[in-house]
Formats: structure tokens, C-alpha cells, sequence
């Protein structure tokens, strides 16, 4: 034999006898699952690295229970068996995860602190679970509804995005704010929370001796019906003692009315459109205060911030906008569910309004005169409201038990009243 072909007979019997080491050393590696005899010829990687490392990944989360400190799973199925199959399917894969998934006890956790995980008994059911105080969300970051508009605000601004209102601080959950006298708090748009009307006293049970009536108005102005008030207290409503069931615009129990000592009072029982007394002289503003006349429905406000021509930001820019008009109030036009339609600046020494005349006008408003009332400012600082003398008249919106007198008017819903009340002190 030439030594060429000697060499080549050497050369493959060392490729053999290496193919042979390599497919042991396979073998070894995976823990006998691939058991190829020598004389198969069965072509074998030399490396496997994906599937092999998965499943040794796989079979050392299921050997750790002493890390768990758990019982060992001793009749479950498991992936370190050397009879295993060499074919892992997702069949005997689920039984190794739901023996896995026996009741153990975890280490507490060093990183959460006090927090500490352990695992509930077997015959421990959801209703019996321990409870866990979940810390609310920081009032600091509570998001802050707009009373004008009823936008939400991010936490840190003081005045509304969307309308420019003043932003009230957030309040606590399960707090509702009601304002007695809506003096400033503004009325949200929409609102479906309102306060109940106070239940009924004893008088509404006692006879009233003195001969009070209401009567109705009519649409051309000419006297109705005449209501008398039997009772020393009388609810008045689409469900009340006195019943307009047809006045979508009251509430079931819109007013109240109360004799004592044979003088007349009336309160709003929380109503969603309010109720107003006619002007009959001029009557001092308070912020929040609302007016009706015409069709307008107007709230009288604050500006929020005070800013002169000569102020300027953190960084010394002045601000550049309109001319102020002098004044620090304003008057709001309110539409149908509470939303602010527009908003007038008043001067400093006021505003005439009206719908042809005037420093505010409403020109399509046929309900309102042409100069139909006056805020002027009165020598104590503080803004007052007067009828000049109009058709249908100027009407504020009442929040306290107020005392009514003969020949005054009463508005409600869509229910226009005149007292009638003879030799009252």
C-alpha cells in the first residue's frame, strides 16, 4: 500500500473515531436524552444551543423549591428524568407547570422592605385573603375640576385652562362642597349630585290663621288663579303640597313657604334652576349672585387675579393684552346647563344693560328693555343692582330664607306668583 493512500485510510479513520467522541460528548451534555448508538451513522450537530439551553433553563426553575424553601415535588412530572422522551412536548410541559404551582412560601423580599410575600393555605379561599392598604392617589395630584366649566385641570393650576376661572383646591374622596349662598363657588355644569330639600317640620301640619294667598300669573299679564297657603308651611314643586306636574323647569320640590307670626318667608329647596324675587330696589352684589332679566341668565363675579399694566413675570416681561378696563368684577352670561356662553368686564364705575342701549347690550333678547337695568358702584366699595324702570322687570336669584311682602313677585321654573297679603306690619 503506497503511503498516499495510507495516509488517506489514517486520515478517515480519525475523522471517524472523532465523530464518534463528539456525538459521546453530546450526549453527556444533554443528560443521556440523545442516546444514538455508534454504528447508527446518524448525523448529529455538534451544538445545539436554543433548544438545549431552554429546556436546561426550564428544568432549573423547576429544581430550585429549596430556594423556595417548598416541600420537593416528588410524584410530579419533571423534566430532569433520564427516561424521559426526547421529544418534549407542551403536553408534559403544563404537567411540570401545574405541579410547580403546588402551595409553597415564598423568602420575604429584601428589596420591598417591610413587604413580605408568603402563600396562602390550601384551604384558603379568596374571602378569607389578607388585605392590603392600597394608598390612595396624593391630593397634590389629583386632577381639579373647573366650577365654571367643568374641564379638568392638571393639579398645579390655579386658574382654569379651558375658561379662566379660579381652580378650588381638590378635595378629599367622599367629600361633596355645597355652598349655602353659592357665594363665589360657582354652579358646575351639569351637576347630577345636589343636595335633598330638608324634610318637612310640624307646621306643614298646622293651619295658617292668617289670609295669605299667591296669585298666578298669567303669559298676557293678567291675574290667574288664587292659591291660598292653608298650611304654615307649603312646598311648591311638580311634587310638592302644591303641585305643577307639567313645569319641566321645577324640581319635584322646587320652594318652600313659611308663615310665622303671620309674615311670609320663602326658600329654595335646593332647586336645579333656582328661584328669584323681583327687584324693588336697588339691591347690593355679592360674587355669585345670579340675575335674571329677559331670557339672560347672568352671575355676577370677581376677577380672580389682580393685574396691572406695570406687572410683570418671575423673569421681568410684562405682560401684553388688552387695556383693563378698571373694574374687578364681571358678569357672566350663563347658558343651558350651566355653560358660560360669554363674559363682560365691568368698569370701574359700571355698566348700564339693555338690549338697545347701554354698556352691555342683548340685541335679539325682545324680553329685555332698552335700558333695562344699572350695576353702579356705591361709595362703601361694593357694587349695587337697580331696575331702570323695565317692562318685565330685573330678578335675583334668592339662597336664604328671605322675607316676602305684599304685592311681591315670585319666579319659578315657568311659574310667575304675586303675594297677596293685606295689613302686614
Amino acid at each position: 500500500m503506497s503511503d498516499q493512500k495510507l495516509s488517506s485510510k489514517l486520515q478517515d479513520e480519525q475523522a471517524e473515531t472523532a465523530d464518534e467522541e463528539r456525538a459521546e460528548g453530546l450526549s453527556f451534555k444533554l443528560g443521556g436524552r440523545i442516546r444514538a448508538p455508534r454504528s447508527s451513522g446518524l448525523d448529529l450537530p455538534t451544538y445545539q444551543p436554543e433548544d438545549d439551553e431552554a429546556v436546561a433553563a426550564v428544568a432549573k426553575r423547576f429544581r430550585s423549591g429549596a430556594a423556595l424553601r417548598g416541600a420537593a415535588l416528588k410524584d410530579a412530572p419533571t423534566l430532569d428524568s433520564d427516561e424521559a422522551s426526547a421529544d418534549v412536548d407542551a403536553g408534559f410541559l403544563l404537567d411540570a407547570l401545574e405541579a410547580s404551582a403546588e402551595p409553597v412560601t415564598l423568602a420575604p423580599l429584601e428589596d420591598l422592605g417591610e413587604v413580605s410575600i408568603t402563600g396562602r393555605d390550601p384551604g384558603q379561599t379568596s374571602d378569607n385573603l389578607p388585605m392590603v392598604d392600597v394608598e390612595p392617589l396624593e391630593e397634590s395630584r389629583r386632577p381639579v375640576v373647573c366650577p365654571s366649566c367643568h374641564a379638568e385641570n392638571p393639579a398645579s393650576m390655579k386658574f382654569c385652562v379651558e375658561c379662566g376661572g379660579a381652580l378650588a383646591a381638590p378635595q378629599k374622596p367622599g367629600t361633596h362642597k355645597v355652598s349655602l349662598r353659592g357665594r363665589g363657588a360657582g354652579a358646575p355644569a351639569l351637576v347630577e349630585k345636589r343636595r335633598e330639600a330638608p324634610p318637612a317640620s310640624e307646621a306643614a301640619h298646622q293651619k295658617n290663621p292668617w289670609p295669605i294667598q299667591l296669585i298666578s300669573i298669567n303669559e298676557d299679564g293678567s291675574d290667574g288663579s288664587a292659591i291660598a297657603l292653608e298650611f304654615l308651611e307649603t312646598a311648591v314643586g311638580r311634587e310638592g303640597d302644591q303641585r305643577f306636574p307639567t313645569d319641566a323647569f321645577l324640581s319635584p320640590r322646587h320652594a318652600r313657604f313659611h308663615v310665622v307670626d303671620g309674615k311670609l318667608f320663602i326658600e329654595d329647596l335646593y332647586s336645579l334652576n333656582g328661584t328669584f324675587i323681583k327687584l324693588r330696589d336697588e339691591t347690593k352684589l355679592t360674587a355669585g349672585d345670579t340675575i335674571l332679566m329677559g331670557r339672560q341668565v347672568l352671575r355676577f363675579e370677581r376677577f380672580e387675579q389682580s393685574i396691572t399694566p406695570k406687572t410683570k413675570s418671575s423673569d421681568g416681561t410684562r405682560y401684553m393684552g388688552s387695556p383693563a378696563p378698571g373694574g374687578t368684577f364681571k358678569i357672566l352670561q350663563i347658558g343651558i346647563g350651566g355653560v358660560i356662553q360669554n363674559v363682560y368686564c365691568l368698569p370701574e364705575a359700571g355698566a348700564v344693560l339693555g338690549r338697545e342701549k347701554g354698556d352691555i347690550v342683548f340685541p335679539h333678547d325682545k324680553f329685555m328693555s332698552g335700558r333695562h337695568a344699572q350695576i353702579y358702584a356705591g361709595e362703601d366699595n361694593h357694587c349695587y343692582l337697580v331696575d331702570l324702570n323695565s317692562s318685565n322687570g330685573t330678578w335675583i336669584k334668592i339662597w336664604e330664607k328671605t322675607r316676602l311682602r305684599h304685592r311681591d313677585y315670585i319666579f319659578m321654573g315657568q311659574q310667575l306668583f304675586r303675594v297677596h297679603q293685606e295689613q302686614q306690619s
